[in-house]
């Protein structure tokens, strides 16, 4: 199966009027994304845009993903390696910082977000 439709199938977003949407018990169904930014964007596109994170960290991760290895956790294994599409954490390679999709979500100023990069950017040079 196409990973596109095993990130949407993961998240049980839900094909309707050409586009897709999150409804899950107790809330009101939302917009996530349409049809035309489903078969233009890449999976990183659709990651992201489904854990609402902004366009700079898009950006970033596209040109960086290479340095990260994509993981899940589970209360007995602990952190371990999937696709891309069933990520919940990116492990920066060279750190071995963990980042999680929801600490991405809280940095909202475009500076934090460049600071942790550069941080990050200082693990690759030595």
């Amino acid at each position: 199966m196409n990973e596109k439709y095993l990130l949407v199938d993961k998240y049980r977003l839900k094909h309707e009027n050409n586009a897709w949407y999150s409804e899950r018990e107790n809330s009101h169904k939302h917009l996530i994304f349409k049809d035309s930014f489903f078969q233009k964007s890449d999976i990183i596109g659709l990651l992201f845009r489904i854990n609402k994170l902004c366009m700079a960290k898009v950006k970033y991760f596209r040109e960086n993903i290479d340095k990260y290895e994509p993981m899940k956790y589970h209360y007995k294994k602990g952190f371990y390696s999937v696709p891309l599409w069933d990520a919940e954490f990116l492990k920066h390679c060279n750190s071995g910082y963990i980042l999680d999709f929801r600490y991405l979500q809280s940095i909202t100023v475009y500076e934090d977000f460049i600071s942790l990069c550069n941080e990050l950017e200082t693990f690759e040079s030595k």
